[in-house]
């Protein structure tokens, strides 16, 4: 990418209104911080629930089954400290979160065209307002993915920074790969994403043995959920749970369906997705968060450049839409991506912003990401953002 100088005359000077959209977003995002950390609290509360919970609590302890890895390694942690493996997910997925929520407000106001990067994460598809709007099954494994992208907000350009940062950031990823499947498919953005964050040819040395080491992580990673997808008996993989005193309940729904076999959900999903026109909701959901991220980033000298990284990182989630019932976590999965390598771009001059946000533009982005994001499967919850900020203002 080339660094064309400084920016018009247009998006030089002060930018009030941007610092504005910027103040008005970042308590978009702690408010949504706010709403999941309660979520999760309550989940606690009742022992668990049993899909953003349980599927964290999917282990290999007495059988080998898809995702079980990495539940497995939640339990030696849990049982170490001593705590309740319900109480240790239920950290974990706060804090994830939280480094999600720090990394996007870092980069809002540290960032060079405040305006363009408010409004590319204040989209209905960002991870964080997603998981507020719909939290009943949003809260899963991916956001260890998003996570380690949100780290790599944190890159300076300094060597001292950015080599423990994005050290800190492959190593998180790389857990998240061994948590779920679709980590593993997202290698490719990472990658290129740690890759941009490293930013200069000398901190890149040795970049390309990391990617060999990752793509073969992820590789084994896909295989194995593949290989170990149907199980005999799905108790089995409650029983560890039960032994630490967890409530059965929580196993009724993520790992109930660890005994189901993947060619019924292939048949599940056709019939629900395509047979009964559920699916036709993404017709109307995809292009309105896809549009705005595209115009925000028509407004640097870079879409020409972004726009493959763009494509290339929707291509591996693809399968996902043919096994998987949850649409809109799978759509989330290739949209946070998307406006999370344009925030780092643009925070790393290696995107420069060229035209300003106009007024009315800004403001059409704006009431469309406070009022509506997708369900976590089909269709659309309203309202949602506008609830978080107003809750978080004190106003409801």
């Amino acid at each position: 990418m080339k660094d064309t100088g400084h920016p018009p005359h247009s998006v030089r000077g002060h930018d009030r209104l941007g610092d504005a959209i910027a103040l008005a977003v970042v308590v978009v995002i702690l408010g949504a911080l706010a709403a999941s950390v309660l979520t999760f609290r309550d989940h606690y509360e009742i022992g668990g629930h049993q899909w953003n919970t349980g599927d964290w609590l999917i282990n290999a302890d007495e059988v080998h089954v898809r995702r079980g890895l990495f539940g497995s390694g939640v339990l030696r942690i849990t049982d170490a400290l001593g705590i309740s493996p319900v109480l240790g997910v239920v950290a974990l997925q706060s804090i994830l979160c939280a480094i999600i929520a720090l990394g996007a407000c870092f980069a809002i106001l540290r960032g060079p065209a405040r305006r363009l990067i408010a409004l590319l994460i204040l989209s209905p598809g960002f991870t964080l307002i997603f998981l507020a709007g719909d939290p009943s099954g949003a809260a899963r494994k991916e956001i260890l993915t998003f996570a380690a992208m949100s780290i790599l907000l944190f890159t300076n350009g300094k060597r001292e920074r950015d080599i423990p940062v994005v050290t800190g950031a492959t190593v998180l990823f790389a857990i998240g790969v061994t948590g779920h499947i679709a980590n593993a498919m997202m290698t490719p953005m990472y990658l290129f994403m740690a890759w941009t964050a490293l930013g200069r040819p000398e901190l890149r040395r040795g970049f390309g043995a990391v990617c060999a080491l990752m793509c073969f992580w992820a590789a084994f990673n896909t295989w194995y959920p593949i290989y170990f997808s149907d199980i005999e008996n799905w108790q089995l993989v409650c029983e560890p749970l039960v032994a630490r005193g967890l409530d059965p309940q929580v196993c009724q729904r993520a790992v109930f369906v660890t005994g189901e076999r993947a060619a019924d959900a292939v048949v599940f999903v056709a019939k629900h997705a395509y047979g009964d026109g559920d699916g036709l909701w993404h017709l109307i959901i995809y292009p309105a968060l896809v549009v705005p991220i595209l115009y925000l980033v028509g407004r640097t000298d870079g879409l020409a450049d972004i726009k493959w990284p763009f494509i290339l990182s929707f291509l591996p989630i693809l399968p996902l839409y043919t096994v998987g019932f949850d649409w809109g976590r799978q759509t989330v999965m290739h949209i946070t991506p998307m406006i999370l390598l344009s925030v780092l771009m643009l925070s790393r001059g290696q995107i420069r912003q060229q035209k300003q946000v106009s007024l009315i533009a800004a403001g059409v982005i704006a009431v469309s990401g406070l009022i509506w994001v997708p369900r976590h499967t089909f269709g659309i919850e309203w309202g949602k953002p506008l609830q978080i900020v107003l809750s978080a203002l004190g106003v409801i």
